[in-house]
């Protein structure tokens, strides 16, 4: 199984990194592919409700938003 993790906290290394990072390890042990997104350093915009992303597939704002739902 594939896993996103999506850890949103401002502290680098505080209490939710660290119960995510539990996490992470126990669904690595497993066997499940995880990967893990910092998006509380990622650079993201506010949807502007132009209905691009339901006409060409994707948003049109150019930040992390996109490789985030790859």
């Amino acid at each position: 199984m594939k896993v996103l993790v999506l850890e949103g906290s401002p502290h680098r290394h505080g209490t939710t990194h660290r119960m995510a990072d539990f996490f992470v390890r126990g669904a690595r042990e497993r066997g499940h592919d995880v990967e893990v997104l910092d998006v509380a350093r990622a650079n993201l915009h506010p949807c502007q409700a132009c209905d691009a992303c339901f006409r060409l597939g994707k948003c049109i704002q150019k930040d992390d938003g996109n490789t985030i739902l790859e």
